[in-house]
């Protein structure tokens, strides 16, 4: 695996243009990646710690991006949803390798207001909303068939209607306290740039690659 390398030239000089709007250039990054057709341009590594401080990785979709705030849904009684409500500090990761850019996000998850929650849900396919109903998401499952035969209970039982967002399902928004971007440049001469949150606003730092 030591000689696995590749040299990266497509970064260029980050600018934060306006302090107050840390994550504007991560919305732009976003739409960069969207337009370039980049498979899964919203996917994000998600970190968070167990009860016994053993930090646990997974990824998810990037579904919400307003101020500050960055989210993303899942089950409500899955093992990345019951690490946060121990311990509210995650890491989050979005890497796209055909842009060669990156953005690192740390802060506090909290609970999604359930009307959020419901408006997205709204928008899913419906087979997607079903399987959220179907999967009792991290719980120990016996068999595929198993699964698939929940899929169906559920199906056949709102056929014809509108399904519900299940009362064990939601989101979480994670308020930024420190950003990084980052994008690669020939040599390993990377471009990488810190935002933290202070008291009195956003800090920038530039850091060695």
């Amino acid at each position: 695996m030591r000689d696995v390398r590749r040299d990266y030239g497509k970064g260029s000089p980050i600018e934060v243009k306006d302090l107050g709007n840390p994550l504007d250039l991560l919305s732009r990054w976003l739409q960069d990646a969207i337009d370039g057709g980049v498979t899964e341009p919203n996917a994000m590594n998600i970190a968070t710690v167990d009860s016994k401080g053993n930090p646990r990785n997974r990824m998810v979709l990037l579904k919400y991006l307003e101020g500050d705030d960055i989210g993303f849904f899942t089950n409500l009684k899955s093992d990345k949803s019951l690490e946060i409500r121990a311990h509210s500090m995650v890491s989050a990761t979005i890497w796209w390798p055909e842009m060669e850019r990156q953005v690192r996000i740390e802060g506090a998850a909290t609970q999604m207001d359930r009307e959020l929650a419901e408006d997205y849900h709204a928008s899913r396919p419906r087979k997607s909303r079903v399987a959220a109903w179907a999967s009792d998401q991290s719980r120990p499952l016996g068999s595929r068939e198993e699964l698939e035969e929940r899929f169906d209970q559920y199906d056949s039982m709102f056929d014809g209607e509108d399904i519900p967002l299940p009362p064990f399902w939601g989101g979480y928004t994670i308020r930024a306290d420190k950003i990084e971007y980052w994008e690669g440049r020939p040599s390993r001469m990377h471009e990488r740039v810190s935002l933290s949150r202070g008291d009195d606003g956003w800090d920038m730092t530039r850091l060695y690659p």
